[in-house]
Formats: C-alpha cells, sequence, structure tokens
C-alpha cells in the first residue's frame, strides 16, 4: 500500500506540473526545434526564475492549469529557460545554452517569453508587443484579474493563428498512408480471473492499457483512486485561486497606492501655480504702484 500511495501521489502531480504531462516543457532547444519541424507548432519559449515569485505565480495560475496545457498540446511547443538562483540545481550545459538565448534575445526581465519558428527566427517578443515591462506586467495582471488560464490562451491564440504556418506537406503524407493502411485486428481479451484472489493480488490490480493491453496504473483496491486525485486537483484549484485573489489585491493596492500618489501631485501642482499667480499678481501691483509715484 506504500507503494501504491507514493505513486498515487506521482501521479497528481504529473497532472499538475509541466514537462509531466499535458503541456510538457523542453528545456533542450535542439529538441524543441525538432519538434517544431516534425509537428509545423510555433516555439514559446518562456524565460524564468524558478525561485521567484512573480514567475512561481504565472506558473502556478496558468502554465500549470489544463485549459493552458491542453491548448499547448494541440497549437504550441514549449520550451523553457530557467535562471534558478541556485544555481548548482541546473545542468551545466543547459545553464549554458539559457545563458546564450537570452544574450541572444536580449532578454532583461523575468518571466519574458517569445514566439519563435524552428529555426530561432522571432515571431513576437511578448514584452516588446506590450511596449514596456512595465505596460507588459500590468497586461499580464489584468490577465490573471478573472480566469488567467482561458484569457491568457486566448492571447496567445491571436498571435499563434498568425503565425502558425500550414501543415507539413510530409505530415499529409503519412496521414494518407495511414487512412489507406489495413485496420489492425483488435487485441485478444485476457482470460478471466478466478473468483477469489489473495490481497497481494488486490492491492496490484492495474487499468489495463486500451492501445497495448499493458498495465497502466494501480488501482485502489476499494477503487477510489478518482475520487482521491479529483479531491487532490480541488485542492491546488483553491489554493490556485487564493494566490490569485492575492494577486488581485495587491494589483488594486498598487492601482490605488499610485491614484493617490497622482492626485498629490496634482493637488501639489495646483497649490504651486496659486502660489505663482498670487506672486505674479503681488508684482504687477508693486509696479503700478511705481509708475504712479
Amino acid at each position: 500500500m506504500k507503494a501504491f500511495f507514493a505513486l498515487c501521489c506521482f501521479l497528481s502531480a504529473a497532472f499538475l506540473c509541466p514537462g509531466l504531462a499535458a503541456g510538457e516543457w523542453h528545456t533542450d532547444l535542439e529538441k524543441a526545434q525538432a519538434e517544431s519541424l516534425r509537428t509545423g507548432r510555433p516555439i514559446y519559449i518562456l524565460f524564468t526564475n524558478s525561485e521567484n515569485a512573480a514567475c512561481i505565480n504565472i506558473t502556478r495560475t496558468i502554465f500549470n492549469q489544463k485549459k493552458f496545457q491542453d491548448y499547448a498540446d494541440k497549437k504550441l511547443v514549449l520550451m523553457k529557460a530557467d535562471f534558478p538562483t541556485t544555481v548548482h540545481l541546473q545542468a551545466k550545459h543547459i545553464a549554458e545554452q539559457n545563458a546564450k538565448l537570452r544574450a541572444k534575445y536580449g532578454i532583461s526581465v523575468f518571466p519574458s517569453s517569445l514566439l519563435l519558428d524552428a529555426n530561432g527566427k522571432v515571431f513576437v517578443n511578448f514584452v516588446e508587443k506590450d511596449g514596456s515591462p512595465e505596460k507588459h506586467r500590468r497586461k499580464i495582471n489584468e490577465i490573471m484579474d478573472f480566469d488567467p488560464p482561458k484569457r491568457y490562451t486566448e492571447y496567445l491564440d491571436g498571435f499563434v493563428k498568425k503565425y502558425t504556418p500550414p501543415e507539413p506537406e510530409v505530415k499529409k503524407a503519412v496521414a494518407k498512408a495511414d487512412d489507406k493502411a489495413p485496420a489492425k485486428k483488435p487485441a485478444k481479451k485476457p482470460a478471466k480471473k478466478p473468483a477469489e484472489t489473495s490481497k497481494v493480488e488486490e492491492e496490484t490490480a492495474t487499468i489495463p492499457d486500451e492501445n497495448a493491453g499493458s498495465p497502466l496504473i494501480p488501482l485502489d483496491p476499494e477503487g477510489n483512486f478518482q475520487d482521491w486525485l479529483k479531491a487532490s486537483l480541488g485542492e491546488e484549484a483553491v489554493e490556485a485561486e487564493k494566490e490569485a485573489e492575492e494577486a488581485r489585491e495587491t494589483v488594486e493596492k498598487e492601482k490605488e497606492a499610485e491614484e493617490a500618489k497622482d492626485a498629490a501631485e496634482a493637488k501639489e501642482a495646483a497649490a504651486e501655480a496659486k502660489d505663482a499667480a498670487e506672486e505674479a499678481k503681488k508684482d504687477a501691483e508693486e509696479a503700478k504702484d511705481a509708475e504712479a509715484k
């Protein structure tokens, strides 16, 4: 049972973390480029610091969410260039590759993202597209105010549709060949197990893989694995919503502080203008008295 519980935790992490299930993130540029060439999808490259609060927040709120991952599986090749503060956590060749990419594309803030073709040509630099790092930050904060995965996916899709090339001819040929290929014979049904099984056999029961008939995921003997997984995902969703709410409150406080600062500056400027007007009036009166004398 301990082995089963550990595997359940691993599977839950696979659903929640990019690179383990839907929305896999490449760390090797050559592999990302190869997939881009094979699929015809553009590369979405994220420059991030996995130990930075802002990067962690956007990852949990957008990139780890199923809606974004499902979209990315169909439309993007995901590539992550990480610059962790704890540098020894990263392989040397990956760190060197990321440093070259940062210099090549002039990345100055984290998180930043680009849309590239398979040869590394920039389709979109999202920070530059929004005008400046500050304006890009405000754009992302607006997106994260409500349903971030949906709104960010829609934001990306406008660019992805524009820059996704036509389906490669090779892929069309492969699809045509598959259509002409003879249908595969259905796999033979496994023999029925005896009605009585031992406790050990119950704990190692498996769900058959529909594609190959091989074991895939260990089942809880009580059959409540799906309920347990849904509960775990629900807890993560609640945590993500809580973090999103905190981010919204932070944005509101910053906005209120900026408005208060602007109002104070306007009031100060008005007072200075009034003082200047009074001074000019006084000077005019003095000049008039001097002429009268």
